[in-house]
């Protein structure tokens, strides 16, 4: 019996080896853009710390209100420029995420088509195989007829 030979299988491996690099690149960008979430968190204290540093000299230590704003203001400039980066990261990911969706389906069309392909071989084998057995019945069915006459 004849074994199947799926015609396409380099395509399918290619696929499978495009859709682990988009899983690598998406895992990736995914730990950056978490890093970026807790570097955001961090700022975020510090200019909620310089904030509360800023009211209390203004409070009680009126002379060194102007230095507390000055920090506040770069305090709150490095919030959003990290913000800014999480929010293009979160693009990225986003891009990369959708390269991996395409790179599964990708994959997935491939096995789906071998598994239709495997199918049909193995039914038209069946069919073949059938078709031996009743030719070999018939031709016996032929000799028993001939012998009992």
């Amino acid at each position: 019996m004849a074994s199947f030979r799926f015609r396409l299988e380099a395509s399918l491996r290619l696929a499978e080896q495009a859709l682990e690099a988009a899983q690598q690149v998406f895992a990736q960008e995914v730990q950056y853009w978490q890093t970026l979430v807790k570097i955001c968190a961090i700022q975020q204290e510090r200019f909620n710390t310089a904030q509360e540093g800023q009211r209390d000299a203004g409070r009680h230590r009126p002379e060194e209100l102007g230095m507390w704003q000055i920090f506040v203001l770069e305090q709150l400039r490095e919030l959003r420029q990290g913000e800014e980066e999480r929010l293009e990261q979160e693009r990225v990911m986003e891009n990369a995420r959708c390269m991996l969706l395409e790179a599964h389906r990708e994959v997935e069309k491939f096995r789906r088509l071998k598994e239709k392909q495997a199918k049909a071989f193995q039914l038209a084998e069946s069919q073949k195989e059938q078709k031996i057995l009743d030719e070999t019945g018939q031709i016996l069915h032929w000799h028993q007829q001939i012998k009992i006459s």
